[in-house]
């Protein structure tokens, strides 16, 4: 079952700022991520919660919540190493 994808507006700000081909490339992705978020890398420390994947040299940070059934995409890293 797909989980239903919530964006934060961070997420849609930093979203607008990326190239249209590599936007094509983030949904593809982001409906992966849909199916079974619970496989991806989890993050640690003060994000604990939270997870990321990797499309290139971008981190999209997201976090789900099982029960609800809910896909919750929080930011786009630019460049940077989590």
């Amino acid at each position: 079952m797909t989980y239903k994808i919530l964006s934060t507006r961070q997420f849609e700000n930093d979203f607008k700022k990326i190239d249209k081909n590599f936007q094509t490339r983030i949904r593809k992705k982001i409906k992966q991520v849909a199916e079974n978020p619970e496989r991806y890398k989890h993050m640690h420390y003060v994000f604990a919660e939270s997870s990321r994947i990797r499309i290139g040299k971008l981190r999209i940070v997201f976090s789900y919540n099982n029960e609800k059934k809910i896909l919750y995409l929080e930011k786009i890293v630019f460049g940077h190493k989590y």
